[in-house]
């Protein structure tokens, strides 16, 4: 039923959907993003927002996410921003009283940066003008993809300056919705021997998705993902009283960056300049023979991620990865075969 609902509202509404102007931003008094996407893309939106409202202070600011999502919204955004979220399997009622909140407030502007689903799509319709996310095109950095689409300019790229020590909280996320950009138990092991060995009095939590969490080798405390508006909560709080924190290229790498922590970045096929933002607390660790590459090579073995935990992931040194611009897709063949 909510399905075709959105379907009705988006076949009415196609035509109204066009560019927004530099006017369009400056005249604007009420303006609605909706969020419903994956982790990391959720976070990275969250960021640049957050930058569209630095640089338009004087708007009603109205954001419709999902109920995992709403801790971190609440998080990341000014107080002046009204976070609301729904279920859209569970809870319609709630959705509609949604729609009634921005029929009634008669929101002038809509956006919805890495959220291209029909949920998204059917919130920013009911702006008066808005303008559908283009999606995924090509190479580039994922911050800047948002910044370009609300208008926004890049920032020049500044570097961690951080050393990984005085550790007495640390938490390590070693998943991601991607296989190839996670650790399996045998690099998860190596990774946590590291840890204990440089730091042997630290709490150590181990955050993990239900099914990787049954499967758990290492004998640490677990957190749980769960897709609740608790659980989220819950890992907000865990990452806040954290010194470190390790991370995959998933969605905690960008919460733990953007709360300012000392984090340490496990790449494998993805590179870091064109996942992280520009300004960064991340120290980025990845095979240097990958440099300069994207790799899009369906892979069930991650070579690459094997390699950067044979060294010492502790010993990590602030790195440039290169430009993006000069940077390829690598298709055919993993390079490290």
């Amino acid at each position: 039923m909510i399905n075709y609902l959105f379907r009705r509202r988006l076949k009415k509404t196609r035509d109204q959907a066009g560019e927004i102007t530099p006017q369009d931003l400056d005249r604007a008094q009420k303006v609605v993003f909706a969020l419903f996407a994956r982790y990391g893309d959720v976070i990275i939106s969250l960021s640049v927002i957050k930058e569209f409202i630095k640089k338009y202070p004087d708007k009603k600011y109205f954001l419709v996410t999902s109920h995992q999502m709403y801790p971190y919204a609440k998080k990341l955004l000014d107080e002046q921003v009204t976070v609301v979220s729904f279920n859209k399997r569970r809870n319609p009622i709630r959705l509609m009283k949604i729609v009634a909140l921005l029929k009634r407030e008669k929101i002038d502007l809509g956006f919805n940066p890495w959220s291209s689903g029909d949920e998204a799509r059917f919130i920013v319709s009911y702006a008066r003008k808005f303008n559908f996310y283009a999606g995924f095109r090509g190479i580039g950095n994922l911050y800047d993809r948002v910044r370009d689409y609300l208008r926004l300019p890049h920032a020049d790229r500044v570097l961690p300056g951080w050393k990984p020590d005085r550790v007495n909280r640390l938490v390590i996320c070693p998943c991601s919705t991607a296989p190839a950009k996670s650790l399996d138990q045998d690099d998860l092991l190596k990774l946590w021997r590291q840890v204990r060995q440089r730091f042997p009095g630290a709490a150590i939590t181990i955050a993990l998705p239900p099914q990787e969490a049954r499967n758990l080798k290492v004998p640490e405390k677990v957190f749980v993902f769960r897709k609740s508006k608790a659980a989220s909560q819950a890992f907000l709080n865990l990452l806040e009283e954290s010194d470190l924190v390790i991370s995959v290229d998933a969605g905690p790498l960008h919460l733990a960056d953007k709360l300012g922590l000392r984090t340490i970045g496990i790449f494998g096929p993805t590179t870091p300049l064109g996942v992280l933002d520009r300004v960064t607390g991340v120290a980025a660790v990845r095979d240097p023979s990958l440099t300069g590459v994207f790799c899009g090579v369906k892979c069930r073995d991650p070579r690459c991620l094997h390699r950067v935990l044979e060294g010492d992931l502790l010993d990590c040194r602030v790195m440039d990865h290169g430009e993006v611009q000069g940077e390829i897709w690598e298709l055919a063949q993993c390079r490290l075969e």
